[in-house]
């Protein structure tokens, strides 16, 4: 029998690369589970010169704008603060974003093709994870909306949403048979959005593919070809066979949504978001500056609607990305979560990329504009699978795009020993 060889701090980036992007749809908290618990590794291994801090300016700002939002959250629990409770919510549950540079600087360890390619492969096979899981929970289950293994058709559809970007990415720029999968792997990912009843994400059907060809600039002509287009065309019919009763349905919802709020009636789900958003807007006049505090927004949201005399606000957060942040933090929140965006986005843009760059930047920009769109009417911060999944895309991404920059003072062999790192000594 061969004697046991760990895995090295390489090969577990690879697998966990492609398990944490590609399992926010079917594994659920299990991506938030391996992030955090990435964290505390993360920073063990570099107490012991395992891995070491990125040193690149751009990129240590990237992280700079993660620590904000942590250091806006906090500082509205402390502000508002009533007991050891509200450090959980306020606190620990944040600690995610505090690990941006950490594991940015353990990815750092595996070369940029190879987490390029286990990030292709955790895209497809969660694609095609995602859409298989909604097929099941729709038509043999009989559930009226996907949810995967969150519970949740929100987190579920943005998973989704994101995972279908990215393998529309990679079928634009490979020029191999991974197009036709990557292909095939976009199709079971616009099912699991479709069938998830997520109507504000259905745009993203269209504004991935556009945004993507628009930064591909090398896209290949081969991919503007008459099978190309017929492929498409079956791939539209197949959507819209498998997804019309979904549609059908969460269209009606929301044209009787509107009628019954004209007639005011607010017990609906379009009425509900509307008394969210009145609700916030009042909170969020009372403390403009640090917010109601993480851990109490939830029972504010309910508290005003008590004293207006309404039915209660079952919602926990306030379905839009600025007022959520608005009204748990501040204006300091508001920066922090803008800053998350905007931030990556410049640093990237103005930074000249080789082709792994370009499609790292490609990612990028998907990702964020999904989140963004999502938080329109929904949340994209604030969950843990949500969380995570926004996180790890962002570190790899910005990987592709920079690179490695530091470099650790050991290397840790497979039978566990360690060594000076010889890059390490010769910067010495």
């Amino acid at each position: 029998m061969p004697p046991f060889r760990r895995p090295t701090l390489d090969e577990n980036n690879r697998w966990f690369t492609a398990v944490v992007i590609g399992g926010g749809g079917v594994a659920g908290s299990l991506v938030s589970f391996l992030y955090s618990s990435a964290l505390v590794l993360g920073v063990w291994r570099l107490s012991l010169g395992l891995i070491a801090l990125p040193k690149d300016r751009a990129v240590r700002l990237i992280g700079a704008s993660f620590l904000a939002y942590f250091a806006a959250e906090a500082l509205a629990t402390l502000v508002n603060y009533s007991g050891p409770s509200d450090l959980v919510e306020g606190m620990l549950a944040n600690l995610p974003f505090v690990a941006f540079l950490i594991v940015l600087g353990r990815l750092s360890l595996t070369p940029r093709p190879d987490a390029l390619r286990w990030a292709e492969y955790g895209s497809i096979g969660g694609a095609f994870g995602a859409g298989l899981y909604a097929l099941v929970e729709v038509f043999v289950a009989g559930y009226p909306r996907a949810e995967g293994l969150a519970g949740n058709s929100g987190p579920f559809a943005l998973v989704s949403a994101v995972l279908f970007g990215f393998c529309v990415a990679i079928a634009i720029y490979r020029r191999d048979h991974m197009r036709r999968i990557a292909g095939g792997a976009a199709l079971f990912a616009a099912v699991a959005l479709i069938l998830s009843g997520m109507r504000s994400l259905w745009p993203m059907l269209l504004l991935s593919p556009l945004l993507l060809v628009w930064l591909l600039g090398f896209v290949p002509e081969a991919v503007f070809t008459r099978r190309t287009a017929l492929a498409a065309a079956v791939a539209a019919v197949v959507i819209a066979s498998l997804g019309y009763s979904t549609v059908q349905t969460r269209v009606m919802s929301l044209v009787r949504d509107f009628e019954k709020v004209d007639a005011g009636n607010y017990d609906n789900s379009l009425g509900q978001r509307l008394r969210v958003w009145s609700a916030a807007i009042e909170l969020i006049e009372q403390k403009p500056v640090f917010g109601q505090g993480p851990a109490h927004a939830r029972r504010a949201l309910q508290a005003a609607a008590s004293e207006r005399g309404e039915k209660e606000i079952t919602f926990t957060h306030a379905h839009n990305l600025a007022l959520n942040a608005l009204m748990r933090s501040g204006i300091f929140g508001l920066t922090a979560v803008i800053g998350m965006f905007f931030v990556p986005l410049w640093q990237a843009g103005r930074r000249r990329k080789d082709e792994i760059g370009q499609i790292g930047y490609a990612f990028m920009v998907t990702l964020c504009a999904t989140y963004l769109v999502n938080g329109a009417v929904n949340i994209s911060f604030g969950h843990d699978i949500v969380d995570a999944f926004y996180l790890y895309c962002m570190i790899t991404t910005a990987y592709l795009v920079f690179g490695p920059s530091g470099t650790p003072r050991y290397v840790l062999l497979a039978d566990g020993s360690r060594v000076t790192n010889p890059s390490a000594a010769a910067a010495a």
